[in-house]
């Protein structure tokens, strides 16, 4: 009997232990699939956060191409109203009120001041090699004009004095280039009484010369101290030659006084205007506009 009971007292224990080892073992199998939960959410939720990084970085470059064509129409029309600005409209209008003499391109009287443009990108069809010494190597000038400065030339040679030019003809894109310079040296009224605006210059007709000694002098008043200021003063008259922007003159002429430039315009014309007076202007001789630009 009690060998029976033992039996089944040790048949409860091994029910009992494969109870608790089957607990343990779904306890074990419930906490796998727990832990595996967890791994997959947060394995889910790291791309997630990935994903929607990349529209917030994508939004920079997106940006910036709409920001490129709003700029650059705005600056380009800018610059081109600052480029054409100079243009002088009812200067070029005035000129036409003139007789041909002063605008005919073939004329010796062609005028360019301030008040009277050239025809644009005008180029004399007769230019031809001044014939003298020019301190920048060599210069042009329409032909008329060069055979008469070769005669000066000699003609001052034989009383002792040696001319020489630094520059006669000038393109209106050199004339550009030179005004401009000035203008950022003085700003633009003082560029206006030391050099012209360009399609405005003397210098573009092809009829007129700078002369220079070659000292401190040149491009200065005193240059009518010098032996070759004091000659073309008395004596440039007779071979066609005018001095262009006279003493006291400025307000008629538009120019300081200059009495290193003179401008070719046939030996009548010439001892006609100087026959009026030594510092008679071009401008008051023949009557014509001068001054100031109109704007």
């Amino acid at each position: 009997m009690k060998s029976k009971h033992r039996k089944i007292r040790k048949l409860w224990y091994a029910v009992i232990l494969v109870l608790i080892a089957s607990i343990c073992i779904c306890l074990g199998i419930l906490f796998a699939v727990n832990q595996k939960k967890k791994n997959t959410a947060a394995a889910i939720s790291t791309p997630t956060a990935s994903a929607t990084a990349v529209p917030s970085v994508s939004a920079v470059p997106s940006a910036s191409p709409s920001e490129e064509p709003s700029e650059a129409p705005s600056e380009e029309p800018a610059e081109d109203t600052a480029e054409t600005a100079p243009a002088e409209v009812p200067a070029a209008e005035s000129a036409s009120s003139l007789s041909s003499e002063f605008t005919d391109t073939s004329s010796l009287l062609i005028l360019a001041n301030k008040k009277n443009r050239l025809p644009e990108g005008y180029v004399p069809a007769d230019l031809v090699d001044a014939g003298i010494p020019c301190t920048n190597g060599s210069a042009l000038m329409r032909s008329p004009a060069a055979a008469a400065l070769q005669q000066m030339y000699n003609a001052a040679a034989a009383d002792g004095v040696s001319l020489a030019i630094s520059s006669a003809y000038r393109s209106e894109s050199y004339q550009s280039s030179l005004y401009y310079n000035y203008v950022s040296m003085y700003g633009e009224a003082g560029a206006d009484t030391i050099s012209s605006r360009p399609g405005y210059s003397d210098h573009q007709t092809g009829l007129a010369a700078d002369f220079v000694e070659g000292g401190d002098a040149d491009f200065n008043e005193s240059f009518e101290n010098t032996a070759s200021g004091k000659w073309l003063a008395s004596h440039a008259h007779l071979y066609g030659f005018i001095m262009r922007y006279p003493q006291g003159k400025d307000g008629i002429t538009g120019y300081n006084y200059e009495p290193w430039h003179f401008r070719y315009v046939g030996t009548d014309n010439a001892s006609a205007i100087y026959s009026a007076g030594a510092d008679e202007t071009f401008e008051e001789y023949y009557q014509v506009p001068g001054g100031d630009y109109a704007s």
